[in-house]
């Protein structure tokens, strides 16, 4: 038996979205954030082509991982970040 929460999550991985554009504010979807990244972030670039996660082992969740688009981000001390993700991971804010 397969476990729901995964069937749910991995369908809101896979769900087709719109593009995001320069500008967006967007936040991780439910269950789906593996960066550091709290709260909102601004779209800063969708990158084509995409970046694969290299140097990562195979083992790693983060091997070959598909960044498409880079956001900025606040620290909790105010710092600001600029992150490579994967799009799929994020919806409008």
């Amino acid at each position: 038996m397969v476990n729901p929460k995964l069937m749910h999550l991995t369908a809101s991985l896979l769900e087709h979205q719109p593009t995001f554009t320069v500008g967006d504010i967007v936040i991780f979807k439910d269950g789906l954030a593996n960066k550091r990244i709290e709260g909102e972030a601004v779209v800063t670039e969708l990158l084509d082509p995409v970046i694969l996660a290299a140097d990562e082992h195979p083992g790693s969740p983060y091997f070959r991982e598909p960044m498409d688009m880079k956001v900025s981000y606040l620290t909790p001390d105010d710092g600001l970040i600029e992150a490579h993700v994967d799009s799929r991971r994020f919806r409008l804010a």
